[in-house]
């Protein structure tokens, strides 16, 4: 987890946080933050999160952002877009990467 700049706007050190989720393997074509149009080669399956976009100073542990990294089968993998899916009483985040 990216943990934000200090006051002199220098990087913390990230800390990892290990979290349970359902990988679905396959391409999802889908639309980035930017807005463009990329393949996704998997879908994460997590407990919601707060999603955070703007900068931020410090951060709780129950939050996601664009600058993380997901790590599963030994592979770093960019997030490529966060959505919060809901179907009926079942709430999950959906996180497509790289």
């Amino acid at each position: 987890m990216d943990k934000g700049n200090d006051q002199w706007q220098e990087p913390l050190t990230p800390e990892d946080v290990t979290v349970k989720a359902f990988i679905d393997y396959g391409e999802h074509r889908i639309q980035n933050a930017e807005g463009e149009v990329v393949v996704s080669m998997a879908k994460v399956y997590m407990k919601p999160r707060t999603i955070i976009v703007d900068k931020f100073a410090t951060r709780a542990a129950n939050t996601i952002s664009y600058k993380d990294k997901v790590i599963f089968d030994g592979i770093t993998h960019a997030i490529m877009r966060i959505s919060k899916s809901r179907d009926f009483t079942v709430r999950s985040m959906d996180v497509y990467v790289a």
